[in-house]
C-alpha cells in the first residue's frame, strides 16, 4: 500500500517535470553544449600539454657539410618534430605571423668545426615547456653528431628513468569535461526543485498533499525521489553522449577505465548530494525567484572552486586547498580515480562519504528550517 502511493507521488511530479521545457533544456541540453565547447577547448589548450603535440619546425641547414646534412635530417627524423619546408622569401618573423612553424633551427656554416652554434628561435606564444623540450632535443642531437654516438638518449637511457605515480595522471579533454559538466548540471536540479517547492508552498498544493491519508515522510519522499531520478538520467545520458558522440569530434576517445561499474555508487551519492542541495535552498529561499538566484550561485560557486570550470590540476596549490570545501570537487575526483587510475572501491569511498555527510547535513538543516512539513 505505501509503495503504490509512492509510486503515484512520484509519477505526479515526474509529470510536472516533463511539462516543463525549460527545465529540460536546462538539465540536459545545456551540459551537453558545455562538455562539447569545452572539450574544444582544452583539446587545443590544456591537452595539448597533456597528450603531447608535436613541434612544427623549419630546418635551415645554411652549412650544407656532412655533419650540418646529418643533424639536420636526426631533427627532421624524430617524433616529436613535424618538418615544414622555409616559404620562398620568408624571415623568421613571417613565418611566426602566418603560422608556418613554431620554431625555426638554424645550422649555420662553420657549425662542423664549433666556430659557430646551431640557433634556434620560436614562436614568442609557444609554450615554456615546448621551449624547453625542443631545446633539450636539438642539444641532445648536436653532442650525438659532433661527437659521433649514435643515439645518445638510448646511451643515457639508463642513468635516469622516470617514474610516476598513478596518481599524477591527469585526464583527457572528454575524462575532464564529461563528468565535471555532468555533476554540474547534476547540480542544477536544486532550481525546478526548489521553485516547484515554493510554488506549490504559495498556491497551497504542498499544504492540501499533506492533508492526504499518507505520512508527510511519505509525502516528502515522494517529491523528492522524482528529482533524484533525473540526476541519475542525467549522468547516464552525459556519459553516453561522451563516449559516443563526443568522442567522434574529440581525441582521444572517451576511456572508462577497467571498473566502470564504480560509476553506479558514486552517481548515487552525488544525486542525493544535489537533491539534499535543492531541499536546502527552497528551506531557506522565500520566493521561487529568489531560490532560482540562490541555487545558481551557489552551483556556479561549488563549480568554480571544485575544479569543474578550471581543471583542477592546473590551480594553484591555494585554489587546490579551497576545492575542498566543495562537494563537487569530490564527486569529480572520484569519477577521475575510476577513469584514470582503476580505482578499487576501497579507494573512492570516503568520497562517498564525503558526498553522504553533504546530503545528510542538507537534508537536517532544511529540516529544522522548513515550515510547511
Amino acid at each position: 500500500m505505501i509503495f503504490k502511493q509512492l509510486i503515484e507521488l512520484v509519477r505526479k511530479e515526474m509529470l510536472v517535470l516533463v511539462r516543463d521545457r525549460q527545465t529540460i533544456l536546462l538539465l540536459f541540453l545545456m551540459p551537453v553544449a558545455l562538455i562539447f565547447f569545452m572539450s574544444l577547448a582544452l583539446e587545443g589548450v590544456w591537452a595539448d600539454k597533456l597528450v603531447g603535440r608535436k613541434i612544427s619546425m623549419v630546418v635551415d641547414n645554411q652549412s650544407r657539410s656532412y655533419q650540418a646534412n646529418l643533424l639536420a635530417g636526426k631533427i627532421k627524423a624524430h617524433a616529436l618534430i613535424v618538418p615544414v619546408e622555409r616559404p620562398a622569401g620568408a624571415d623568421v618573423d613571417r613565418i611566426f605571423a602566418e603560422g608556418t612553424a613554431q620554431a625555426v633551427v638554424t645550422i649555420p656554416p662553420g657549425f662542423e668545426e664549433g666556430d659557430r652554434p646551431v640557433e634556434i628561435r620560436f614562436d614568442p606564444v609557444m609554450d615554456a615547456s615546448y621551449r624547453i623540450a625542443a631545446r633539450s632535443l636539438i642539444t641532445s642531437l648536436a653532442v650525438e653528431v659532433v661527437m659521433g654516438v649514435d643515439n645518445l638518449e638510448a646511451v643515457v637511457s639508463g642513468l635516469v628513468v622516470e617514474r610516476s605515480g598513478p596518481n599524477r595522471e591527469l585526464p583527457t579533454p572528454l575524462q575532464q569535461t564529461v563528468p565535471a559538466y555532468a555533476i554540474f548540471a547534476m547540480f542544477f536540479i536544486a532550481i525546478p526543485m526548489s521553485v516547484g517547492f515554493l510554488r506549490e508552498k504559495k498556491d497551497g498544493t504542498l499544504q492540501r498533499l499533506f492533508t492526504y491519508p499518507v505520512s508527510a515522510n511519505l509525502v516528502t519522499l515522494g517529491k523528492i525521489t522524482p528529482y533524484f531520478l533525473i540526476n541519475v538520467v542525467q549522468f547516464v545520458l552525459m556519459m553516453l553522449v561522451g563516449i559516443f558522440v563526443m568522442s567522434r569530434f574529440i581525441t582521444p576517445a572517451f576511456h572508462a577505465g577497467a571498473r566502470p561499474w564504480h560509476m553506479l555508487p558514486v552517481t548515487l551519492a552525488v544525486a542525493a548530494a544535489t537533491t539534499g542541495f535543492g531541499v536546502l535552498v527552497a528551506a531557506t529561499a522565500k520566493t521561487p525567484e529568489q531560490s532560482s538566484t540562490l541555487a545558481a550561485t551557489g552551483a556556479i560557486l561549488m563549480g568554480v572552486f571544485g575544479g569543474i570550470m578550471v581543471p583542477h590540476a592546473v590551480m594553484p596549490p591555494v585554489m587546490k586547498k579551497l576545492a575542498m570545501i566543495s562537494p563537487m570537487f569530490w564527486a569529480h575526483q572520484a569519477y577521475l580515480d575510476i577513469f584514470l587510475r582503476d580505482a578499487a572501491f576501497g579507494i573512492i569511498l570516503p568520497r562517498l562519504i564525503i558526498l553522504t555527510l553533504f546530503a545528510i547535513i542538507c537534508f537536517y538543516v532544511a529540516g529544522r528550517k522548513v515550515r510547511w512539513i
